[in-house]
């Protein structure tokens, strides 16, 4: 079994998640985090959380996005519903990055729970 195959264990329970609600929070105290979409550009294009940055999935899976992590920020990653962020998360994680997370339902439980003038897809 592996992160994001849909027979992993829900990390919500493990503490690797954040709420859409925590998230709003995180970003309205100006948290130290860098919010990192890994959708494709073409998902990006429909909808995105304002302050988020792409990063596509292919790129962390294959390492070459590493690099653009900051030790001093916390990586809090998002998808379209939280589940491929898993595999993302899962990779950071192994590169030291403890305190990374991911948005429980992603950018659709954004779009229904924060903001719902976004489109959902």
């Amino acid at each position: 079994m592996s992160p994001g195959d849909g027979t992993s264990p829900v990390p919500e329970a493990s503490g690797f998640a954040v709420t859409p609600e925590q998230l709003k929070e995180m970003l309205d105290r100006d948290d130290a985090i860098d919010l990192i979409d890994i959708r494709e550009p073409y998902e990006w294009d429909i909808v995105r959380i304002p302050g988020a940055r792409l990063v596509p999935m292919g790129q962390w899976l294959s390492g070459e996005a590493l690099p653009s992590l900051r030790r001093d920020l916390r990586p809090v990653f998002y998808c379209r519903t939280g589940v491929r962020t898993l595999d993302v998360l899962a990779v950071a994680r192994r590169a030291g990055y403890a305190d990374a997370v991911h948005l429980e339902g992603g950018v659709v439980a954004w779009a229904n729970r924060i903001d719902p003038s976004l489109p959902v897809y």
